[in-house]
């Protein structure tokens, strides 16, 4: 069964308007999406044991060149333990833009998995980007949901995006939307068990 409701999460101050929670729910999934810059507030998956978790944290510019990542520290093309790779690269984390190859259809991007619980993340987009952050200034002050405490690299955002300053550079994909033109791109989160 999926379902859709909606309900006021808050006003905006000066009277900028009011904030609603919509939640999405299925055999399979929850989530709680925010219409004020469409933000995901909780989304719950189920592990290998049918155990529902949520597992959003509670709450760039780049410049740079389009560069291979063959043999570097960004070749994440196959899968990798996360952890012990930022430590073999003697890296603190990740926070780039990954240019994508493919066009303005569907085309797959990320595949996560984490193996103590069977879940598994693929992100397909329409975007010729994505930014990939690790969480580095976690530091373990934020609380979230029940207590929970976030420490460097607990946790990881794969954001779809144009390319970090794309409108000066007109090697890059195009990013200006311009009058009578459609803002049309959309990402898609697959959720399963492995």
């Amino acid at each position: 069964m999926v379902s859709v409701t909606r309900s006021v999460f808050g006003e905006l101050p000066s009277g900028a308007g009011t904030v609603e929670k919509f939640r999405l729910q299925s055999d399979l999934l929850r989530v709680d999406i925010l219409s004020w810059g469409c933000t995901i507030t909780a989304l719950e998956v189920r592990d290998r044991q049918g155990r529902a978790s949520d597992v959003v944290l509670g709450f760039a510019e780049l410049e740079g060149e389009v560069a291979p990542v063959q043999g570097t520290a960004f070749d994440l093309r196959k899968p990798v333990e996360l952890g012990k790779h930022l430590q073999e690269f003697h890296i603190g984390g990740f926070d780039h833009n990954f240019c994508l190859k493919g066009a303005k259809e569907k085309h797959f991007c990320a595949r996560v998995h984490h193996p103590g619980s069977g879940r598994v993340l693929e992100v397909y987009t329409t975007q010729p980007g994505l930014q990939f952050y690790t969480g580095n200034f976690l530091d373990g002050t934020l609380k979230g949901k029940s207590g929970a405490v976030y420490p460097k690299h607990s946790g990881f955002c794969l954001e779809t995006q144009n390319w970090p300053d794309a409108v000066n550079q007109p090697h890059f994909p195009p990013v200006l939307l311009r009058p009578d033109e459609e803002y049309d791109h959309t990402t898609w989160f697959k959720f399963s068990v492995a």
